[in-house]
């Protein structure tokens, strides 16, 4: 299925890497208020436009995989990803389904996610990442500010987060303002990286059904 191909990691559970100071910076003395206003911050918008690059590494070979399209958000619950390169190819992301298209098929296939709780929760948690409600990670990540100019954080999966399992690590880079992300990046415990970074990042630009359609798409 090329939906595990667009968006790997997120599907599972939820390159430039980013390097580490050689001094870590004085943590916040109340990491659970940072993170709840920091997503006060990256949170108050209702629609998103912003293009992405996704790169990924895999550490049996040399080549990146990557991919460029755009990514359309309307809140609550509705996410649209089309990649333009290297082949066309659209998902939509409802809080009850998944729907994909690619111009290798040209057909339109749906998953329903009533009838995948597992996958639903995952998708649930991949909204958070977009929609800037990062407060809620601390339940099931270990959270560490690795860098403030600009913000960098790092979510380690706790031992009770089935994340655990797959994912070592989540960098998530901040734009200046911090009202956005500017780069994610997930090391794997196989050694794999998946970076997305994002750019021409709009906050509630006008958007219709057109940028949420998955077929056909030019």
């Amino acid at each position: 299925m090329r939906l595990f191909l667009i968006i790997p990691i997120f599907f599972i559970l939820t390159g430039i890497a980013i390097a580490a100071p050689e001094k870590s910076p004085q943590q916040p003395a109340d990491i659970a208020v940072f993170m709840s206003e920091l997503g006060k911050r990256a949170s108050d918008f209702k629609t998103l436009k912003t293009d992405f690059i996704q790169e990924k590494k895999m550490a049996m070979f040399k080549e990146k995989m990557v991919m460029k399209g755009r990514i359309y958000l309307q809140k609550p619950s509705k996410i649209a990803w089309h990649v333009d390169s290297p082949i066309r190819y659209s998902v939509l992301i409802t809080d009850k389904l998944i729907r994909q298209w690619d111009s290798d098929t040209d057909k339109v296939q749906e998953i329903s996610l009533v009838k995948n709780p597992i996958f639903q929760n995952v998708l649930n948690q991949m909204n958070v990442w977009f929609s800037g409600n990062y407060g809620s990670m601390l339940d099931t990540n270990t959270v560490t500010v690795v860098k403030t100019d600009p913000l960098v954080i790092e979510f380690l999966p706790k031992e009770s987060n089935i994340a655990k399992k797959v994912i070592k690590n989540i960098t998530i880079t901040f734009r200046a303002d911090q009202k956005y992300l500017q780069q994610i990046r997930i090391l794997e415990n196989s050694g794999d990286v998946t970076t997305i970074r994002f750019s021409n990042t709009q906050l509630n630009p006008p958007l219709d059904s057109t940028n949420f359609e998955v077929k056909g798409r030019v």
